[in-house]
């Protein structure tokens, strides 16, 4: 038995049309070759892209089943002809394409970035698609949707008329630096992809605008090597790109053996956000209070205390305790505290480091004082927490 199914006697040819180049496609392909450990043997098949090209079928393509990022129409009709069993893990939809589709759920997602920023205190909200790539119009559709259900108004980039499909890269990176500087601050903007809120950031220091202090910048993925080593390093939202793909693999498993896909479309929610510098602010009208704020998250793992925060921001005691409480609802060694354990989490998120180097690191002078505050803000042990974002889909 294979996959619960009766085993064939040679194993299936599998093709995987998703882009390599970046970690939401290696993703979905790694959730693949996870299905097809536990329920091959296949035969997967990988085409190489680079950024920017659109996935083809390759020539002399054969293949007894297909899971591709379909965002073209002229690569789902060529799926179409050739007959075999497809599965897409696209966000991107075609009239007369009715290929069984798992991916991110846009709207869930979308709301989770809203929620966050407006959790920070933004009153704007804006959103930077890439107007000529329609293939990700879905993400500014569901942008629109969860602005509408949240009575906000919704704040799209736009390109200057001037600007054609054919503009270089410069050209499209000025363009929406003109969109930042006329946008009203502060505001929160939500990026479709993380190589996008790049090219936001950079605009943002080249127009001497402050981030995330006057502008707040997520991504709808979180990418993670490129996510970090920018400036500033980006938040994002962590879609379920491992689990995209094993659940594609294992409808796939179905059609292979002459079963429908049940269901047709599956729909997966993010699993949370991963947050950064980009978007680690409190908006306030209060310019002594986001200074506090800002040198709490430059000098957190510093070791720094209380007294540390009013050398650098001269101001009562009594005062600071009482405007944190009122903005944050928290006092400023709660803050300070909280910074250190996100910057823990980060760092087993994305890192093998020792656990004591990482307390050593984020400023707890032992791991035995880390650890409790960890629990107490994320319900488990670093390492607990460490292997359960390590189990596969």
């Amino acid at each position: 038995m294979v996959g619960g199914h009766e085993a064939r006697s040679t194993p299936p040819r599998v093709t995987l049309l998703i882009a390599a180049w970046n970690q939401y496609g290696r993703g979905i392909i790694e959730g693949v070759w996870q299905y097809a450990q536990q329920h091959g043997p296949w035969f997967l098949d990988m085409e190489p892209s680079e950024p920017d090209e659109s996935v083809e079928v390759p020539r002399g393509f054969t293949s007894d089943g297909v899971i591709a990022s379909v965002h073209t129409q002229r690569l789902a009709a060529k799926l179409q002809a050739a007959g075999v069993p497809v599965v897409n893990v696209s966000g991107s939809r075609f009239d007369g394409v009715d290929f069984p589709r798992v991916t991110s759920d846009a709207e869930a997602v979308v709301r989770m970035a809203v929620t966050h920023l407006r959790e920070k205190g933004l009153a704007h909200i804006a959103f930077c698609g890439e107007p000529h790539r329609p293939f990700i119009d879905f993400w500014t559709d569901a942008y629109r949707s969860v602005m509408s259900q949240a009575g906000m108004d919704p704040i799209v980039y736009q390109p200057s008329a001037r600007l054609g499909p054919r503009a270089d890269q410069e050209r499209r990176e000025n363009d929406r630096r003109r969109w930042i500087e006329s946008l009203a601050k502060p505001v929160g903007i939500i990026g479709w992809a993380t190589s996008i809120c790049r090219h936001l950031a950079m605009a943002c220091e080249a127009s001497g605008i402050k981030v995330p202090e006057e502008v707040a910048i997520i991504s709808l993925e979180t990418e993670d090597l490129l996510g970090r080593v920018v400036h500033p390093p980006l938040s994002g939202i962590d879609i379920p790109v491992e689990k995209i793909g094993y659940e594609a693999a294992r409808q796939l498993d179905r059609l292979l053996h002459g079963e429908a896909a049940t269901p047709n479309e599956i729909h997966l929610p993010p699993l949370g956000v991963t947050t950064r510098q980009s978007t680690d602010l409190m908006a306030c009208d209060d310019p002594h209070i986001q200074q506090a704020l800002r040198f709490i998250r430059d000098h957190a793992h510093d070791g720094i205390d209380v007294r540390a925060v009013l050398k650098a921001v001269p101001m009562a005691r009594r005062t600071l305790e009482r405007r944190f409480q009122e903005l944050l609802g928290r006092s400023p060694a709660e803050e300070i505290r909280r910074v250190k354990i996100e910057k823990v989490r980060g760092l087993l998120d994305s890192t093998s480091i020792p656990i004591p180097d990482i307390a050593e690191a984020c400023g707890f002078n032992y791991v035995e004082h880390m650890i409790p505050v960890f629990k107490k803000h994320h319900g488990f042990t670093p390492s607990a927490y460490r292997r359960q974002r390590m189990k596969p889909g």
